[in-house]
């Protein structure tokens, strides 16, 4: 093989080696870019999931606040039956500590 073939096909060589090498580092931005973007997202899921958490527990409250009616009477045998409740817990947890 003549020698100017052969220094053809090493600097053939030699750019796809360099065109390889830049390639490579661009993709490694890419990945480094990509891990970033994950992490924010990750954080955003967070976010929303404790926000999701929160409305939950609200709705649940105004689902429980709305059922309560608003007649007096109903109310407060409510407090009472509550007030009934407290007060046998409290029976309950001084037999415990006895």
């Amino acid at each position: 093989m003549p020698a100017q073939e052969m220094k053809d096909k090493l600097q053939n060589l030699k750019h796809k080696v360099d065109a390889l090498g830049k390639r490579y580092v661009a993709l490694l931005g890419e990945k480094k870019e990509m891990e970033r973007t994950i992490e924010r997202q990750e954080l955003e899921i967070a976010k929303l999931e404790k926000e999701l958490n929160q409305l939950r527990i609200d709705n649940e409250f105004l689902r429980v606040a709305h059922s309560v009616p608003r007649d007096p009477a109903v109310v407060d045998r409510y407090k009472k039956q509550v007030a009934k409740m407290v007060r046998d817990i409290d029976r309950c947890i001084k037999q415990l500590n006895a």
